[in-house]
Protein backbone atom coordinates (compact mmCIF):
# COMPACT_ATOMS: atom_id res chain seq x y z
CA UNK A 1 0.00 0.00 0.00
CA UNK A 2 2.82 2.56 0.61
CA UNK A 3 4.16 2.15 -2.89
CA UNK A 4 0.41 2.93 -3.74
CA UNK A 5 -0.17 5.47 -1.55
CA UNK A 6 1.83 8.65 -1.50
CA UNK A 7 2.55 10.65 1.61
CA UNK A 8 0.24 14.01 1.62
CA UNK A 9 3.49 16.06 1.67
CA UNK A 10 3.74 19.92 1.03
CA UNK A 11 4.91 20.15 -2.92
CA UNK A 12 8.23 21.30 -3.78
CA UNK A 13 7.23 25.16 -5.02
CA UNK A 14 10.54 25.51 -6.56
CA UNK A 15 10.26 23.85 -9.46
CA UNK A 16 9.36 26.13 -12.19
CA UNK A 17 6.66 23.91 -14.27
CA UNK A 18 3.72 23.02 -12.28
CA UNK A 19 1.00 22.26 -14.73
CA UNK A 20 -2.43 21.45 -14.52
CA UNK A 21 -3.00 17.71 -13.52
CA UNK A 22 -5.71 15.60 -15.75
CA UNK A 23 -7.44 15.20 -12.35
CA UNK A 24 -7.88 18.92 -11.74
CA UNK A 25 -9.42 19.73 -15.39
CA UNK A 26 -11.73 16.70 -14.77
CA UNK A 27 -12.75 18.31 -11.44
CA UNK A 28 -13.67 21.63 -13.27
CA UNK A 29 -15.47 19.75 -16.19
CA UNK A 30 -18.18 19.77 -12.98
CA UNK A 31 -18.48 23.16 -12.50
CA UNK A 32 -19.25 23.81 -16.01
CA UNK A 33 -22.57 22.14 -15.16
CA UNK A 34 -22.91 24.18 -12.01
CA UNK A 35 -22.26 27.50 -13.62
CA UNK A 36 -24.23 26.59 -16.72
CA UNK A 37 -27.30 25.59 -14.15
CA UNK A 38 -26.73 29.24 -12.43
CA UNK A 39 -26.55 30.85 -15.78
CA UNK A 40 -29.84 29.59 -16.57
CA UNK A 41 -31.43 30.82 -13.78
CA UNK A 42 -30.07 33.86 -14.10
CA UNK A 43 -31.65 34.01 -17.67
CA UNK A 44 -34.67 32.80 -17.14
CA UNK A 45 -35.17 35.59 -14.26
CA UNK A 46 -34.13 38.40 -16.83
CA UNK A 47 -36.26 36.90 -19.39
CA UNK A 48 -39.38 36.93 -16.65
CA UNK A 49 -38.86 40.46 -16.53
CA UNK A 50 -37.29 40.60 -12.91
CA UNK A 51 -33.77 41.38 -13.12
CA UNK A 52 -32.62 42.97 -10.24
CA UNK A 53 -34.31 39.87 -8.43
CA UNK A 54 -32.70 37.46 -11.14
CA UNK A 55 -28.92 39.27 -10.25
CA UNK A 56 -28.82 39.35 -6.81
CA UNK A 57 -30.29 35.02 -6.56
CA UNK A 58 -27.44 34.48 -8.91
CA UNK A 59 -24.79 36.66 -7.41
CA UNK A 60 -25.31 35.12 -4.05
CA UNK A 61 -25.71 31.80 -4.85
CA UNK A 62 -22.32 32.13 -7.11
CA UNK A 63 -20.33 32.78 -3.79
CA UNK A 64 -20.62 28.91 -2.89
CA UNK A 65 -19.91 27.55 -5.92
CA UNK A 66 -16.97 30.10 -6.88
CA UNK A 67 -15.13 28.90 -2.96
CA UNK A 68 -15.94 25.31 -3.69
CA UNK A 69 -13.85 25.63 -6.72
CA UNK A 70 -11.08 27.75 -5.55
CA UNK A 71 -10.85 25.64 -2.31
CA UNK A 72 -10.02 22.57 -4.05
CA UNK A 73 -7.74 24.62 -6.16
CA UNK A 74 -5.53 25.89 -3.20
CA UNK A 75 -5.57 22.49 -1.51
CA UNK A 76 -3.87 20.56 -5.13
CA UNK A 77 -1.49 23.29 -5.36
CA UNK A 78 -0.45 22.89 -2.03
CA UNK A 79 -0.60 19.29 -1.62
CA UNK A 80 -2.33 17.08 -4.30
CA UNK A 81 -0.08 14.08 -5.56
CA UNK A 82 -2.74 12.59 -7.54
CA UNK A 83 -2.48 9.38 -6.04
CA UNK A 84 -5.24 6.83 -5.77
CA UNK A 85 -6.42 8.42 -2.23
CA UNK A 86 -6.52 12.07 -3.68
CA UNK A 87 -8.46 10.83 -6.58
CA UNK A 88 -11.56 9.05 -4.82
CA UNK A 89 -11.76 11.94 -2.34
CA UNK A 90 -11.72 14.66 -5.46
CA UNK A 91 -14.06 12.26 -7.37
CA UNK A 92 -16.06 12.28 -4.20
CA UNK A 93 -16.21 16.01 -4.40
CA UNK A 94 -16.94 16.14 -8.15
CA UNK A 95 -20.62 13.90 -6.90
CA UNK A 96 -21.29 16.85 -4.61
CA UNK A 97 -20.78 19.61 -6.93
CA UNK A 98 -23.17 17.35 -9.45
CA UNK A 99 -25.65 17.55 -6.71
CA UNK A 100 -25.03 21.19 -5.36
CA UNK A 101 -25.75 21.91 -9.29
CA UNK A 102 -28.92 19.91 -9.00
CA UNK A 103 -30.34 22.27 -6.19
CA UNK A 104 -29.58 25.52 -7.55
CA UNK A 105 -32.96 25.79 -9.17
CA UNK A 106 -35.26 25.67 -6.13
CA UNK A 107 -31.97 27.82 -4.16
CA UNK A 108 -33.05 30.54 -6.90
CA UNK A 109 -36.55 30.17 -5.62
CA UNK A 110 -35.54 30.75 -1.96
CA UNK A 111 -35.20 26.50 -0.96
CA UNK A 112 -31.76 26.87 0.37
CA UNK A 113 -31.84 23.90 2.50
CA UNK A 114 -31.00 21.22 0.29
CA UNK A 115 -28.22 23.86 -1.62
CA UNK A 116 -26.84 23.89 1.68
CA UNK A 117 -26.63 20.36 2.70
CA UNK A 118 -25.13 19.80 -1.02
CA UNK A 119 -22.67 22.09 -0.18
CA UNK A 120 -21.65 20.95 3.34
CA UNK A 121 -21.54 17.80 2.34
CA UNK A 122 -19.76 18.42 -1.11
CA UNK A 123 -16.86 19.75 1.24
CA UNK A 124 -16.55 17.44 3.88
CA UNK A 125 -14.09 14.76 1.44
CA UNK A 126 -11.74 18.31 1.00
CA UNK A 127 -11.71 18.59 5.20
CA UNK A 128 -10.43 15.37 4.82
CA UNK A 129 -7.69 15.84 2.59
CA UNK A 130 -6.54 18.32 4.60
CA UNK A 131 -6.66 16.48 7.93
CA UNK A 132 -4.29 13.67 5.70
CA UNK A 133 -2.11 16.08 4.75
CA UNK A 134 -1.97 17.74 8.58
CA UNK A 135 -1.20 14.28 10.00
CA UNK A 136 1.75 13.17 6.72
CA UNK A 137 3.12 16.88 7.18
CA UNK A 138 4.02 18.15 10.40
CA UNK A 139 5.48 21.36 9.21
CA UNK A 140 2.35 22.57 7.39
CA UNK A 141 0.27 20.97 10.09
CA UNK A 142 -0.81 23.65 11.45
CA UNK A 143 -1.41 25.02 8.30
CA UNK A 144 -3.86 22.56 7.23
CA UNK A 145 -5.49 21.91 10.52
CA UNK A 146 -6.44 25.99 10.42
CA UNK A 147 -8.36 25.05 6.67
CA UNK A 148 -9.97 22.05 7.88
CA UNK A 149 -11.39 23.21 11.06
CA UNK A 150 -12.33 26.81 9.28
CA UNK A 151 -14.00 24.71 6.63
CA UNK A 152 -16.27 22.14 9.34
CA UNK A 153 -17.01 25.94 11.02
CA UNK A 154 -18.45 27.21 7.83
CA UNK A 155 -20.28 24.40 6.37
CA UNK A 156 -22.06 24.08 10.02
CA UNK A 157 -22.85 27.58 9.88
CA UNK A 158 -24.29 27.47 5.69
CA UNK A 159 -26.95 24.67 6.92
CA UNK A 160 -28.03 25.91 10.21
CA UNK A 161 -28.50 29.34 8.42
CA UNK A 162 -30.43 27.70 5.76
CA UNK A 163 -32.37 25.84 8.38
CA UNK A 164 -33.36 29.39 10.28
CA UNK A 165 -34.17 31.32 7.34
CA UNK A 166 -35.54 34.94 8.05
CA UNK A 167 -32.94 37.81 9.20
CA UNK A 168 -31.48 35.66 11.33
CA UNK A 169 -30.78 32.72 8.50
CA UNK A 170 -28.98 36.43 6.76
CA UNK A 171 -27.28 37.12 9.79
CA UNK A 172 -25.43 33.58 9.61
CA UNK A 173 -24.61 33.50 6.46
CA UNK A 174 -22.81 36.58 6.80
CA UNK A 175 -20.70 34.99 9.41
CA UNK A 176 -20.38 31.45 7.77
CA UNK A 177 -19.04 34.19 4.29
CA UNK A 178 -16.57 35.87 6.91
CA UNK A 179 -15.23 32.34 8.14
CA UNK A 180 -14.61 30.97 4.60
CA UNK A 181 -13.02 34.22 3.77
CA UNK A 182 -11.06 34.46 6.93
CA UNK A 183 -9.56 30.75 6.80
CA UNK A 184 -6.85 31.00 4.15
CA UNK A 185 -5.43 33.67 5.54
CA UNK A 186 -4.91 32.78 9.08
CA UNK A 187 -3.76 29.29 7.00
CA UNK A 188 -1.00 30.90 5.44
CA UNK A 189 0.03 32.67 8.72
CA UNK A 190 0.47 29.21 10.10
CA UNK A 191 2.77 28.10 7.31
CA UNK A 192 6.60 28.27 7.93
CA UNK A 193 6.80 28.95 4.13
CA UNK A 194 5.46 29.00 0.45
CA UNK A 195 2.15 27.06 0.40
CA UNK A 196 1.00 27.71 -3.12
CA UNK A 197 2.80 27.60 -6.70
CA UNK A 198 2.27 30.82 -8.31
CA UNK A 199 2.43 29.90 -12.16
CA UNK A 200 0.18 26.68 -11.51
CA UNK A 201 -2.26 28.99 -9.67
CA UNK A 202 -2.34 31.20 -12.38
CA UNK A 203 -2.67 28.77 -14.91
CA UNK A 204 -5.77 27.48 -13.06
CA UNK A 205 -7.68 30.67 -12.47
CA UNK A 206 -7.26 31.28 -16.50
CA UNK A 207 -8.50 27.74 -17.40
CA UNK A 208 -11.54 28.33 -15.14
CA UNK A 209 -12.21 31.88 -16.91
CA UNK A 210 -12.05 29.94 -20.63
CA UNK A 211 -14.83 27.58 -18.83
CA UNK A 212 -16.99 30.72 -17.75
CA UNK A 213 -16.61 32.24 -21.28
CA UNK A 214 -18.12 28.89 -22.36
CA UNK A 215 -21.27 30.09 -21.15
CA UNK A 216 -21.44 33.58 -23.70
CA UNK A 217 -19.72 30.70 -26.45
CA UNK A 218 -22.96 28.34 -25.69
CA UNK A 219 -25.26 31.36 -25.83
CA UNK A 220 -23.97 32.09 -29.28
CA UNK A 221 -24.31 28.50 -30.52
CA UNK A 222 -28.26 28.86 -28.73
CA UNK A 223 -28.51 32.01 -30.87
CA UNK A 224 -27.75 30.65 -34.04
CA UNK A 225 -30.27 28.28 -33.74
CA UNK A 226 -32.52 30.88 -33.38
CA UNK A 227 -31.44 32.83 -36.78
CA UNK A 228 -31.24 29.38 -38.84
CA UNK A 229 -34.86 28.58 -37.67
CA UNK A 230 -36.27 31.81 -37.89
CA UNK A 231 -34.91 32.85 -41.00
CA UNK A 232 -35.28 36.65 -42.19
CA UNK A 233 -36.97 37.49 -39.27
CA UNK A 234 -34.20 36.87 -36.81
CA UNK A 235 -32.02 39.26 -38.14
CA UNK A 236 -31.74 41.06 -35.11
CA UNK A 237 -31.17 37.90 -33.17
CA UNK A 238 -27.79 37.50 -35.44
CA UNK A 239 -26.60 40.58 -34.76
CA UNK A 240 -26.83 40.33 -31.03
CA UNK A 241 -25.26 36.82 -31.48
CA UNK A 242 -21.99 38.40 -33.79
CA UNK A 243 -21.62 40.90 -31.36
CA UNK A 244 -21.72 38.13 -28.52
CA UNK A 245 -19.07 36.71 -30.26
CA UNK A 246 -17.04 39.55 -30.35
CA UNK A 247 -17.52 40.07 -26.69
CA UNK A 248 -16.18 36.94 -25.75
CA UNK A 249 -13.14 37.29 -27.78
CA UNK A 250 -12.66 40.56 -26.45
CA UNK A 251 -13.37 39.34 -22.62
CA UNK A 252 -10.88 36.41 -23.26
CA UNK A 253 -7.92 39.09 -24.67
CA UNK A 254 -8.38 41.76 -22.28
CA UNK A 255 -8.16 38.65 -19.46
CA UNK A 256 -4.95 37.04 -20.83
CA UNK A 257 -3.74 40.36 -21.94
CA UNK A 258 -3.59 41.96 -18.33
CA UNK A 259 -2.67 38.46 -16.14
CA UNK A 260 -0.25 36.77 -16.92
CA UNK A 261 1.53 33.99 -15.35
CA UNK A 262 4.11 35.98 -14.09
CA UNK A 263 2.18 38.18 -12.19
CA UNK A 264 2.17 36.18 -8.74
CA UNK A 265 5.70 35.48 -9.51
CA UNK A 266 6.57 38.95 -9.24
CA UNK A 267 4.48 40.17 -6.55
CA UNK A 268 2.79 36.93 -4.22
CA UNK A 269 1.41 39.38 -1.92
CA UNK A 270 -1.29 39.80 -4.51
CA UNK A 271 -2.19 35.78 -4.01
CA UNK A 272 -5.30 36.98 -2.11
CA UNK A 273 -7.04 39.66 -4.21
CA UNK A 274 -6.11 37.12 -6.89
CA UNK A 275 -8.21 34.80 -5.40
CA UNK A 276 -10.77 36.54 -3.83
CA UNK A 277 -10.82 39.38 -7.36
CA UNK A 278 -11.74 36.43 -9.62
CA UNK A 279 -14.91 35.77 -7.91
CA UNK A 280 -16.50 39.04 -9.68
CA UNK A 281 -14.47 38.22 -13.15
CA UNK A 282 -15.97 34.32 -13.28
CA UNK A 283 -19.48 35.86 -12.28
CA UNK A 284 -19.26 38.84 -14.25
CA UNK A 285 -18.17 36.90 -17.53
CA UNK A 286 -20.70 33.94 -16.91
CA UNK A 287 -23.62 36.66 -16.24
CA UNK A 288 -22.63 37.93 -19.86
CA UNK A 289 -23.63 34.61 -21.34
CA UNK A 290 -26.75 34.44 -19.53
CA UNK A 291 -27.58 38.25 -20.37
CA UNK A 292 -27.06 37.09 -24.53
CA UNK A 293 -29.26 34.45 -24.50
CA UNK A 294 -32.37 36.60 -22.74
CA UNK A 295 -31.64 39.15 -25.25
CA UNK A 296 -31.76 36.73 -28.21
CA UNK A 297 -35.09 35.16 -26.69
CA UNK A 298 -36.68 38.73 -27.45
CA UNK A 299 -35.41 40.15 -30.61
CA UNK A 300 -36.03 36.31 -32.07
CA UNK A 301 -39.42 36.31 -30.64
CA UNK A 302 -40.55 39.35 -31.75
CA UNK A 303 -38.60 40.04 -34.45
CA UNK A 304 -38.39 44.06 -33.15
CA UNK A 305 -36.03 44.27 -30.25
CA UNK A 306 -38.83 44.97 -27.46
CA UNK A 307 -37.09 45.04 -24.08
CA UNK A 308 -33.34 45.06 -23.34
CA UNK A 309 -32.81 44.11 -19.70
CA UNK A 310 -30.59 41.38 -21.74
CA UNK A 311 -28.26 43.64 -23.24
CA UNK A 312 -28.27 45.88 -20.07
CA UNK A 313 -26.86 43.01 -18.19
CA UNK A 314 -24.17 42.15 -20.68
CA UNK A 315 -23.22 45.74 -20.32
CA UNK A 316 -22.68 45.80 -16.50
CA UNK A 317 -21.16 42.25 -16.11
CA UNK A 318 -18.54 43.31 -19.26
CA UNK A 319 -17.73 46.54 -16.85
CA UNK A 320 -17.61 44.30 -13.77
CA UNK A 321 -15.52 41.89 -15.02
CA UNK A 322 -12.82 44.78 -16.37
CA UNK A 323 -13.01 46.37 -12.86
CA UNK A 324 -12.08 43.44 -11.35
CA UNK A 325 -9.35 42.85 -13.75
CA UNK A 326 -7.87 46.28 -13.21
CA UNK A 327 -7.95 46.24 -9.59
CA UNK A 328 -5.79 42.75 -9.94
CA UNK A 329 -3.51 44.61 -12.44
CA UNK A 330 -2.93 47.39 -10.09
CA UNK A 331 -2.09 44.72 -6.92
CA UNK A 332 0.11 42.02 -8.87
CA UNK A 333 1.61 44.64 -11.05
CA UNK A 334 1.40 48.54 -9.02
CA UNK A 335 3.33 50.43 -11.94
CA UNK A 336 1.22 49.45 -14.93
CA UNK A 337 -1.82 51.39 -16.15
CA UNK A 338 -4.88 50.11 -16.35
CA UNK A 339 -6.79 52.94 -17.75
CA UNK A 340 -7.63 50.51 -20.65
CA UNK A 341 -9.39 48.85 -18.92
CA UNK A 342 -11.16 51.44 -16.43
CA UNK A 343 -12.09 53.65 -19.46
CA UNK A 344 -14.18 51.46 -21.33
CA UNK A 345 -15.73 50.18 -17.98
CA UNK A 346 -16.71 53.71 -17.19
CA UNK A 347 -18.08 53.68 -20.73
CA UNK A 348 -19.85 50.48 -20.73
CA UNK A 349 -21.85 51.51 -17.97
CA UNK A 350 -23.16 54.65 -19.62
CA UNK A 351 -23.81 52.46 -22.40
CA UNK A 352 -25.94 50.41 -20.19
CA UNK A 353 -28.35 53.45 -19.52
CA UNK A 354 -28.28 54.40 -22.84
CA UNK A 355 -29.30 50.56 -24.62
CA UNK A 356 -32.88 51.31 -23.97
CA UNK A 357 -32.65 54.11 -26.34
CA UNK A 358 -30.39 52.90 -28.87
CA UNK A 359 -32.08 49.54 -29.14
CA UNK A 360 -30.38 45.75 -27.83
CA UNK A 361 -29.16 45.23 -31.14
CA UNK A 362 -27.21 48.41 -31.26
CA UNK A 363 -26.35 48.07 -27.50
CA UNK A 364 -24.75 44.83 -28.23
CA UNK A 365 -22.69 46.33 -30.93
CA UNK A 366 -21.61 49.58 -28.67
CA UNK A 367 -20.29 46.67 -26.01
CA UNK A 368 -18.60 45.12 -27.97
CA UNK A 369 -16.86 47.95 -29.74
CA UNK A 370 -16.19 48.82 -25.90
CA UNK A 371 -14.56 45.29 -24.94
CA UNK A 372 -12.71 45.17 -27.84
CA UNK A 373 -10.68 48.90 -26.89
CA UNK A 374 -9.83 47.14 -23.54
CA UNK A 375 -8.54 44.37 -25.34
CA UNK A 376 -6.78 45.98 -27.71
CA UNK A 377 -5.37 48.64 -24.83
CA UNK A 378 -3.51 45.92 -22.80
CA UNK A 379 -0.09 46.58 -24.51
CA UNK A 380 0.59 42.35 -24.03
CA UNK A 381 0.46 39.43 -26.47
CA UNK A 382 -2.40 37.38 -25.20
CA UNK A 383 -0.24 34.17 -25.39
CA UNK A 384 0.17 33.08 -21.75
CA UNK A 385 -0.23 28.78 -21.56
Amino acid sequence: MTGVLRRAVMRDHSVHERPSTPLELLFDLCFVVAVAFLAAELHHGIAAGHPLAAITAYALLFIPIWWAWMSYTWFATAFSHDDPLTRVLTFAQMGGVLALAAAIPSASRGELVPFAIAYAVMRLPLVLAWLRSAYADPPHRAFALTYAVGSVVAQALWVIGAVAGGVLGTMIFVIALAVELATPVLAVRRSPDRVFHPGHIAERYGLFTIIVLGETILAVSTGLVEVVEGGLVAADALGVVVAALVIAAALWWAYFGALSTEALVRNRAAAFLWGYGHYAVFAAIAAVGAGVRAQVDVVAGDGHGVGASGTVVVALASAVALLALAAMVRAAEGGRSVWHLVGPAGALVVAAAAVPLIGPVAGCALIALLVCTSAAGGGRRPDRG
